[in-house]
């Protein structure tokens, strides 16, 4: 297994056996089921800062040894694809991976992993370079981009199951970093990076990267948790925590 150094500031393999228990929080549950609602072709595919229940993919990426391992664990047949442990922000050629080889690119919060400019340009270089030409597409999951700690997660760790805190601007100026909670049993937390939208627009142009947009989940997720009301769904999906995020390879 070639591997480099993970991203400093960020340290998951504390949480790593217990972090798919997120799945079930309110707050990113919403999101979860837009994504689960997509249909995903039998195609060549990777996923980068995969989860435990990731699997749908030729080759495999974390920054926690520790979430590789776990996923190996977790997934039937994991002797069908490749796992890697790498920083995705730096050159992955290391790797041995088929450079224009895969039709898609899964990234479930993977641009929350930088800390800087420069790291979320390493990101988008990395998924254009492994994207097939003409047809290649990136899916991912990032925070709000809008709104930095949006109401949802202001100390409302009882009626969504997460809460941001900590949050401060980066140094850089490039960005926020917070810290994140789950009401989970096991307990899962964690620090993270909110790099700023226009810096993770202007870095994937400039990568080669074109169409990006962001889908939020809509009225059609209203009732995947039920007994809640009107103004609960309200705020959940205006003040909405996570977005779905696209671009494919120009």
């Amino acid at each position: 297994m070639a591997s480099t150094a993970p991203p400093s500031g960020q340290i998951y393999d504390a949480v790593a056996s217990s972090y798919d228990v997120i799945w079930s929080i309110p707050a990113i549950w919403a999101r979860g089921k837009t994504k689960q609602s997509s249909t995903w072709p039998a195609v060549p595919a990777s996923a980068c800062a995969c989860s435990n229940s990731l699997g749908r993919a030729n080759s495999l990426g974390s920054t926690s040894p520790a979430k590789c391992s776990g996923l190996r664990e977790a997934q039937p047949g994991s002797e069908s694809f490749d796992l890697h442990h790498a920083d995705c922000s730096k050159d992955m050629a290391h790797l041995g991976l088929e450079e224009g080889g895969f039709d898609l690119v899964l990234g479930m919060w993977l641009l929350n992993y930088p800390e800087d400019r420069e790291g979320m340009r390493g990101m988008w270089q990395n998924i254009f370079a492994f994207l097939k030409p003409g047809k290649g597409v990136f899916v991912g999951i990032v925070q709000n981009r809008d709104v930095v700690q949006p109401e949802s997660m202001k100390n409302k760790m009882a009626k969504y199951g997460a809460r941001e805190t900590n949050v401060a601007e980066l140094e850089n100026g490039d960005g926020w970093s917070m810290h994140i909670e789950f009401d989970s049993t096991p307990k899962v937390e964690f620090d993270t990076f909110v790099i700023k939208k226009e810096v993770l627009e202007i870095k994937a142009e400039r990568a080669g990267m074109a169409k990006l947009r962001y889908v939020k989940a809509g009225e059609e997720v209203k009732g995947v948790v039920e007994g809640k009301s009107e103004e609960w769904w309200r705020e959940l999906l205006e003040e909405y925590p996570n977005q779905v995020v696209i671009a494919e390879k120009a």
